[in-house]
């Protein structure tokens, strides 16, 4: 029996007394949360235009964050519809849709109401990837604010706008992509973040004037926050001007000035990503211990097609099977060099019927 076996899901989904539009909305056809933030990422606001797709990486932290929370990461991509491999990829990137489709799930596996506070606000998150440290090392809040606006796409796709008017200053928080809006459970992470990136690096109580959301927000926000969360066309927080200009205490000009050259390589690398021939050879690295060694088994854990895998394959100028032989061959070296197992053994686990299969191959 197969060792891939789908887990059971959750029944655990906090944020669904949440009103949230795309639950309410007429049910059609049986979807995945990325097949249909995709279908939205395609097209503009109410114009039915068609918009290039952006690339975002993940930073590699996400899947030991998910696990530090007792959250299983293979079971949030598998409820996200999205490849099993992508936290093992040398280099994670989702689409939009890919990604908030993935702070979707999170949302929905969420043990607790308060889930995504204590996410958002947990220790050492200034440190969690470059942007954000680099953020947390500026001279105040507003200036926080605009180099998170800055390095945001390195992050995910959340844009940041700050607006200044008088003496308050507010942070629009929205989907870098048009036509899409940010889950709840997003936009209440980001609120929280805001307000405890700049609490920590002030070591101030500070509270903000306002808070605005799409959606109707947890209680446990409001606490934080201080202040109600207004229902709006928005998701937004307003700040008093001279808050966002007290010093920060974690103001290390040395340190933006190693993280700066760093942070724009990355912007101008955003649509890297591993290639086909390395997605199918770590997924079956994975799939043939347990018999699935067709181009179809891979597919399935990839979430795409077998032909359109073939396709991309023959583009890069290889095969399936010779991809497959590849695999099989270190895989065969490893368990002859490091387990006591028979040939027979061996030949099984490679998906080869006969052991003189196996010989004549290797």
């Amino acid at each position: 029996t197969s060792r891939l076996q789908v887990a059971q899901r959750s029944n655990r989904q906090p944020y669904r007394h949440l009103k949230n539009r795309t639950e309410n909305a007429p049910h059609r056809t049986r979807t995945t949360p990325a097949a249909a933030y995709a279908t939205r990422e395609r097209r503009g606001k109410d114009t039915g235009k068609i918009h290039p797709m952006k690339t975002y990486i993940l930073d590699a932290q996400f899947s030991q964050l998910f696990t530090a929370f007792d959250i299983d990461p293979g079971e949030v991509l598998r409820k996200a519809g999205l490849a099993e491999d992508l936290f093992s990829r040398s280099t994670p990137a989702l689409s939009g849709s890919g990604y908030l489709a993935l702070m979707e799930a999170v949302g929905q596996l969420a043990p607790s109401e308060d889930f995504a506070i204590r996410l958002a606000t947990s220790d050492g998150v200034e440190r969690f990837s470059p942007p954000i440290f680099a953020a947390y090392c500026a001279q105040n809040g507003q200036r926080c604010i605009e180099r998170l606006a800055q390095h945001k796409p390195l992050i995910g796709p959340i844009r940041y706008r700050l607006e200044t008017l008088g003496q308050e200053s507010t942070l629009y928080i929205e989907a870098d992509e048009p036509g899409i809006q940010i889950p709840t459970f997003l936009a209440e992470g980001e609120l929280a973040f805001i307000l405890h990136i700049i609490r920590s690096a002030t070591k101030e109580q500070i509270q903000p004037l306002r808070a605005e959301s799409v959606y109707p927000v947890s209680s446990s926000l409001e606490k934080l926050l201080g202040v109600p969360v207004e229902v709006t066309g928005v998701n937004a927080i307003t700040f008093k001007l001279s808050d966002l200009q007290i010093p920060f205490i974690s103001h290390n000009e040395s340190m933006w000035s190693y993280f700066e050259p760093e942070l724009s390589r990355r912007l101008s690398q955003l649509d890297v990503e591993d290639s086909p021939s390395a997605r199918v050879r770590a997924a079956l690295v994975e799939l043939l211990p347990a018999g699935e060694n067709t181009i179809g088994d891979v597919a399935r854990k990839l979430v795409t097609s077998a032909r359109t895998l073939q396709r991309q394959l023959s583009e890069e100028g290889t095969t399936f099977r010779k991809q497959l032989n590849h695999v099989r061959l270190l895989l065969a070296k490893q368990y002859l060099s490091t387990t006591d197992m028979s040939m027979d053994s061996i030949a099984f686990m490679l998906g080869y019927l006969e052991a003189n299969s196996f010989v004549r191959a290797f």
